[in-house]
């Protein structure tokens, strides 16, 4: 599946409501409270290319392998094996569900904690969903520290 120009809008979420209204009890009073998503056009593009870059650059691939790159201590991020869905934000909560150790793994591993933005996140995920982006993942996308960190890992 090729995510490059799917957006988080295509959310059934997100698609169908783009105005929700909300009724709420203040104080015993009845307020109404509008929440509006106007420009729907803000939100990020999924670009796998940029994500397989992201993936390799910020040291994902230090613990998740794709196309057999990269280190084995969490589960492989390959398109053609994931039986999860594509949903990004079951993919997310999963991430946040392992938080603490992932966070722990890249203090061990990297000597800092990885900082992500929305689109950052965005192109990671359209990454390893795109079978047609990892095909051409090889070590030479490697930047050479992650390159170290992992041939000096334990096997």
């Amino acid at each position: 599946m090729n995510f490059s120009r799917i957006r988080f809008l295509a959310l059934p979420v997100l698609f169908t409501l783009p105005l929700i209204s909300v009724s709420a009890s203040l104080a015993g009073a009845s307020e109404t409270r509008t929440t509006i998503v106007e420009d729907t056009n803000n939100l990020p593009d999924m670009d796998p290319e940029r994500g397989k870059h992201l993936f390799a650059d910020r040291g994902c691939v230090v613990c998740h392998a794709v196309n057999n790159v990269g280190g084995h201590t969490a589960a492989p991020m390959n398109a053609t094996s994931l039986s999860q869905t594509t949903d990004p934000f079951d993919f997310f909560a999963r991430m946040w569900r392992g938080a603490d150790q992932m966070l722990a793994l890249q203090n061990h591993n990297l000597g800092y904690q990885v900082d992500f933005s929305g689109q950052d996140l965005a192109d990671i995920f359209a990454f390893v969903h795109d079978r047609e982006a990892q095909e051409n993942f090889t070590e030479g996308d490697l930047p050479q520290h992650i390159r170290d960190i992992i041939d000096n890992m334990p096997r």
